[in-house]
Parts: C-alpha cells; sequence; structure tokens
C-alpha cells in the first residue's frame, strides 16, 4: 500500500511540477537573460563554456507520445540522421487528432533560454489569426532510464503544446566519479547499508528571506535547467537573481561521522571566495513517502552551511530478507522462500543445497552455511548465511555469503555463493504465496557458486509493455510476446568469427543458463567463447524500456548495461530492431554492428509482426490455399478430412502472429439450424505445430 501510495505521489508531483514549469515558460519570455541559438543540435553555455551536442536524440522511426487527458498522438523528431534520407515535405512534427492529421511544424528551431533547452515547431495556421506550435522542454536527467515523454495538460482547442523530454543530454558533464556511484554507506557495525539513491532524482529547493534560494542534490550535481544555470559538479547551489555560487560540490556517497554517528553529506566548494561548504544532516524520520524537504539551519562555525534532511532512507532498517528498489521504492520481501533447504544439480553432476537468508536444520551444510556442496561423504560450505537482501542501482536483488571453506590454498581464497532473484515473467501457479521455480546454477568456478532464483516477489508491479501501437498506422497494436521465451534463450548471430556469443530475450529478462553468468535480470549478454566455454560476461542491457513501432519495423531497446570499456562514463545498450518477413517464422536475431563500442544493433527479421493475410486464394482443383508472400502450399484434403472443406469453397486467411491458417466456410443445414435461416458456419483455425501432430479446431454455429 505504501508503494501505492508513492507512485500516486509521483505521478501528482509530476502533473504539477508539468503546469508549475508551464507557468515559468509564460511568466519569464518576456525576461530572459541569456538566450543563444543552436546550430546544427548542437549548443554552447557561454556562463562556463559548456557544448550541449543533442544528435543522440535523433530517430531511426519518429519518437511519439500519448496524451493522458485526450489520447492524442504526437509525432515528432529532431536532428538529422545522417542515415536516413530527409524529406522536407513532410512535417517533423505532427497531431493525430481524430483521425486528422495535423501540422506542428517541419524545422525544429534549438535555443538555450536562461538554462531552459527546447525546440520549437510552428505549424499550420490554427485560427485567429495563430499558428500551432510545439515546444520539446529537454530537463536533465542523470537516471539511466529517464522517465517517458509527457504532455502537459491542455485542452482540444489549444494551439500551442509542450512535451518534456528528460535526457542526460541536457545536463553537464558529470564527474567520473560521480557517474556509476552508488550512494550507499554502511554504519558502524556493518548490519545495514544507508542508500540514499532514491533522493537523487530531482533538485531541491529552499527559499530564503532575502528573495535567494539555495539548490540541493544527493549524490548527483544539481541538474542544469532553467533558471537553475549553476557550476558544473555543484551539490549545493546559491542562487540569487541570476548569479550561481558553488557551495560545495557533490560527493558520490554518504558517510556515518565517527564522532556522532550521524548519517552526514560533507560538501567543499571550488569557490574562491571565503569557503561557503556545506553539511547535509541526515535523520530516521518514518513519515510515508520519500518526498521529503531539507531545511536550512544556518551558518555552523565559520564557513559551513548545514542542512537537516529527516527521510526513511536514513532509518537503520535491519528487517530480514528485504529490500527496497532504489530506483522505484519497490519493497521487495523475500521471507515467503525462507525457511526450506534448496537441493540443485549443476550440468556437470554436482550437488548443492542452499537456503534464502536462513537454512533449517534438516539441511547438510555445516553449521552456519547458506549454502554447500554435498556428496555422499562430507559437504562443503560455500558462504555463511547472511540474511540481508542487497540492491544495486543495476541488475537484481541478490544475498552475498562470504567466508565459505578455503577454495585455493595458495591465496587462501575462499569461496562464496552468490545468490540473484529475478523477476519470473512466466510464473508457475501460486508463486505470490511461496511456490518457486527450481533455482539454476549458472556458475560454479574460480571461488564462486551463482545461483539465478525466479520468483514473482522481486517484480515490480508494471512490467515492461510488449507490444505497441504502429506509428504508421494508428489503430494497429504489434505484439512481440509469441517472442517471449520462458524456457530457452535467443542466440544472435553475427559474433561468431570473434569467439564471441550474444544471448537475447524478449521483454523478459534472461532464461538462467548454466555457464552464462550475466547480471541477474540482464535481458542481453555478450559472452567470449573459447569452443568450450562462455567466459566474460558482459551484461548489454535490461528489459525495462518500452517499444516503438513504424510501418513494419519495431524497434526495441534495454539500457543500463555494464560501463563500456571505450567510455566509462557511458553504460552499454542494446537495440533490437524486428522487421517483418513472412518466411522467417519466429526468426532468429543477428548482430548488425557495436557503434562507439558501446551501443549493440540487432536485427530480427519475424513473421510474428507481419499483418495478417486476409485473402490467401483457395484453389478447389487440390484442395490447397496458396500463400504468396511465403511461396506455400498448405493441402487441406489431408488434415482436415473429418470436416470436408474441400467442396465448400472456404474464404483463407494467415494470422502470423499465431502462426495459424484461418478458413471460414457455410453449409446448408435447414434441419438442425433453423434458427440461423438454415445455415451452419464453420471458423476452423490450424495451428502450426511442427513437434506434434496437426491441431484442428473448429467451432460452428
Amino acid at each position: 500500500m505504501a508503494s501505492s501510495r508513492r507512485r500516486t505521489a509521483a505521478m501528482q508531483s509530476i502533473g504539477s511540477t508539468a503546469v508549475l514549469l508551464l507557468q515559468l515558460l509564460m511568466a519569464t519570455a518576456a525576461q530572459s537573460k541569456l538566450l543563444v541559438n543552436g546550430t546544427d543540435c548542437i549548443v554552447r553555455d557561454p556562463l562556463y563554456n559548456v557544448t550541449f551536442d543533442f544528435n543522440a536524440l535523433s530517430s531511426d522511426l519518429n519518437h511519439h507520445v500519448t496524451s493522458e487527458e485526450s489520447g492524442e498522438r504526437f509525432f515528432f523528431n529532431v536532428c538529422d540522421d545522417e542515415r536516413q534520407p530527409v524529406n522536407r515535405t513532410e512535417p517533423r512534427a505532427y497531431l493525430m487528432r481524430a483521425g486528422r492529421k495535423i501540422t506542428l511544424g517541419y524545422e525544429p528551431h534549438l535555443q538555450l533560454n536562461d538554462g531552459r533547452f527546447q525546440f520549437s515547431f510552428t505549424g499550420e495556421p490554427c485560427g485567429n489569426g495563430s499558428h500551432y506550435t510545439l515546444d520539446i522542454i529537454l530537463l536533465c536527467s542523470y537516471e539511466r532510464t529517464p522517465e517517458d515523454l509527457r504532455v502537459i495538460p491542455h485542452t482540444p482547442d489549444q494551439c500551442r503544446y509542450f512535451i518534456f523530454w528528460d535526457t542526460p543530454l541536457a545536463c553537464q558533464p558529470l564527474p567520473t566519479g560521480l557517474a556509476n556511484n552508488r550512494c550507499t554507506v554502511r554504519d558502524g557495525t556493518d548490519r545495514h547499508a544507508f542508500n540514499l539513491l532514491p533522493l537523487a532524482g530531482a533538485n531541491h529547493e529552499i527559499p530564503l528571506p532575502d528573495g535567494s534560494r539555495f539548490v540541493l542534490s544527493v549524490c548527483k550535481p544539481v541538474r542544469y535547467g532553467h533558471l537553475t544555470m549553476c557550476p558544473p559538479g555543484t551539490g549545493v547551489c546559491r542562487v540569487n537573481g541570476t548569479e550561481y555560487q558553488d557551495y560545495g560540490q557533490a560527493v558520490a556517497d554518504p558517510k556515518v561521522d565517527a564522532s556522532t554517528g550521524r548519517l552526514v553529506m560533507e560538501m567543499r566548494s571550488k569557490s574562491a571566495t571565503d569557503c561557503p561548504n556545506s553539511l547535509i544532516v541526515f535523520e530516521c524520520g518514518r513519515e510515508d513517502g520519500l518526498e521529503t524537504v531539507p531545511v536550512y539551519r544556518g551558518l555552523k562555525g565559520n564557513c559551513t552551511h548545514e542542512f537537516l534532511w529527516r527521510t526513511p532512507l536514513a532509518c537503520r532498517d535491519t528487517r530480514p530478507c528485504s529490500v527496497t528498489n532504489p530506483i522505484t521504492g519497490t519493497r521487495y520481501d523475500l521471507g515467503l522462500l525462507a525457511n526450506r533447504t534448496y537441493t540443485l544439480t549443476s550440468p556437470d553432476n554436482r550437488t548443492y543445497e542452499l537456503g534464502v537468508c536462513h537454512i533449517p536444520a534438516s539441511s547438510r551444510c555445516p553449521l552456519d552455511a547458506g549454502a554447500c556442496e554435498v556428496s555422499a561423504k562430507q559437504s562443503v560450505g560455500l558462504g555463511a548465511i547472511a540474511s540481508e537482501l542487497q540492491y544495486e542501482t543495476t541488475g537484481a536483488p541478490y544475498l552475498l555469503y562470504r567466508s565459505g571453506a578455503v577454495c585455493d590454498a595458495t591465496s587462501g581464497r575462499r569461496w562464496e555463493t552468490r545468490l540473484e532473484f529475478i523477476c519470473e515473467t512466466d510464473p508457475v501457479e501460486g508463486g505470490r504465496t511461496g511456490a518457486v521455480v527450481p533455482p539454476t546454477v549458472v556458475e560454479n568456478g574460480d571461488c564462486q557458486l551463482v545461483v539465478h532464483f525466479e520468483t514473482v516477489l522481486v517484480c515490480e508491479p508494471a512490467l515492461m509493455a510488449c507490444g505497441a501501437y504502429n506509428e504508421s498506422t494508428i489503430d494497429q497494436y504489434v505484439d512481440l510476446t509469441p517472442l517471449v521465451d520462458s524456457t530457452r534463450n535467443y542466440e544472435a548471430r553475427g559474433g561468431e568469427a570473434h569467439g564471441r556469443r550474444y544471448f537475447l530475450n524478449v521483454c523478459r529478462p534472461l532464461v538462467p543458463q548454466y555457464g552464462l553468468s550475466c547480471r541477474g535480470g540482464a535481458a542481453a549478454c555478450e559472452a567470449t567463447f573459447d569452443g568450450v566455454t562462455a567466459r566474460n560476461e558482459t551484461t548489454l542491457g535490461f528489459p525495462d524500456v518500452s517499444l516503438v513501432v513504424a510501418g513494419d519495423t519495431v524497434l526495441m531497446k534495454y539500457l543500463r548495461g555494464d560501463p563500456c570499456p571505450q567510455d566509462p562514463v557511458t553504460n552499454l545498450s542494446t537495440t533490437v530492431e524486428f522487421h517483418c518477413q513472412p518466411t522467417a517464422g519466429r526468426g532468429t536475431p543477428v548482430l548488425l554492428e557495436i557503434e562507439h563500442g558501446c551501443h549493440y544493433r540487432f536485427d530480427w527479421a519475424t513473421a510474428v509482426i507481419c499483418p495478417p493475410e486476409r485473402a490467401v486464394p483457395f484453389e478447389q482443383s487440390n484442395c490447397s490455399v496458396h500463400n504468396a508472400a511465403t511461396g506455400s502450399w498448405i493441402r487441406l484434403d489431408g488434415v482436415l478430412e473429418d470436416l470436408s472443406p474441400c467442396d465448400k469453397r472456404p474464404t483463407a486467411s494467415v494470422d502470423y502472429r499465431a502462426g495459424a491458417l484461418n478458413l471460414y466456410y457455410t453449409v446448408l443445414d435447414a434441419v438442425n439450424c433453423s434458427h440461423t435461416n438454415g445455415v451452419k458456419t464453420f471458423n476452423v483455425t490450424v495451428v502450426c505445430a511442427p513437434d506434434s501432430p496437426i491441431d484442428r479446431a473448429a467451432v460452428s454455429t
């Protein structure tokens, strides 16, 4: 219930923030102190000589967003993609309203206006001498998975529209130490880890009596934005009119003050003035939700400004076997999985026993061991039991059992076990009450046992949507669900020459697989292959980004992968481009390229997304239907003899998504069908089933 209230509060906050931003747009338009025009999707901030390049916002397909109020759909693109021809006669931005296409503009005009980046379009006449306009406001976001595009509330007769777009491209360069920080610290007993990352999603403002204000950010620098043009790297910024002063550089993690036991963040300024440093003190506050506000406590000593911040994240929460997702605020509790022994066997015929947070006395493991390898003669401890469930900003919740038996006598290394809990997208019946999919050993070498544990107990309330409406055909919904595979992963072609293997799944995490130890929850993985074993696994992204559909092409993106070796401040990502090919069946992904060493592009030809063939001709002479798209003939006399369709001249269609042939025909039956004017109707579906006898289904009316 608390999680639900937090989500509701967050949505209300987004709405109120959008309205406030609109008010600021209108109120300050005539008061701009800094106005810079962009060129070729690039603009330079003259205050700090920082260049912002938005060319990466160009898309192979149009961006699109639907108004939650009216259901109207906006389509647009910004910047020119060098790989795509640009048609200057077609609008770059338009609105679909009640089946009508309203032009919003042909060319985007990029401006930096007092810290606010925006693309402006001007379109067709709207009435009263005005034109339709669209302003796309770019907001700085350090999140690996920014919020979806959103339209602020508007009325159908409105001529001016605003879309908000969160992107890291609207941020100043992120200091290296803050790129992948976890914003955590353990208390003195090492029993609890404080995680303040959920506070890092926005700037926090504190107004002062003299009309100035403090702007604070935790774990990340203050976000550059409208009337918040703070110096790069600033964690505490004082804003007085158009003056922006550094009151402390952002730090990666909090710390526990050894003398007072307080959870604090100390921020030292790089300013040349008299040491305007800052200290944020975090205190436990049990108020529901995470949206708390810091309070200014004044100047302490000669040059340190102190702030007090009460938040539940500063409470020493030692509830065993549970953890809060720092990104979404969802609480995971794995207590239902405890108090039982799980026995599993790896493909190399080694047997293991393990427990989750607690192991019962019936286990054959040594005392205090959370996992062990067992044989007829003995058991070897692979790590001491622990009940503290942990969660990093990327990956899955996990338990880490350390200090097992000695693994390598020369180095003194000991065994450890890592249990990673992955959302089960094809759950077993009763999963919420403790029923589980058997855990899988994915690695059992190099002094580490890695086990993947699929369970609905770590699923978010809303999973990734595996379908989307077609941008080109507004009412057509394209669904990739038939490609979701809960029994195996897809292996892409294209990396064999380099000794690499690529594993993917669709709209869900990879299925646990022995020898493939990418981070739990990953949907795409790269591994080197020596001909026998997969090694050096690299995570290429997680399944938390929705689809984009246009024409017969579908784009699916996986973000938040491992740091890119060529650019450590960038995370690896994956784009899979699906396109219709009626002869491909489900199809197989193929690696196309690796852009700049960081972004993996795959092509996937599949029949699943092809629109149905509504009219497939029937040839009565040989009782067959012919699908010209695949060049195939399907004989009906051998598979549907008991229905005798050959003399009925059936109407045929093909459903590629279901892999089915649909037949429709009627026969006269005055005796049994008087209520339908003596006509019996047959709808017959023949489903492709290569591993079993042909399925036959018929419905007659």
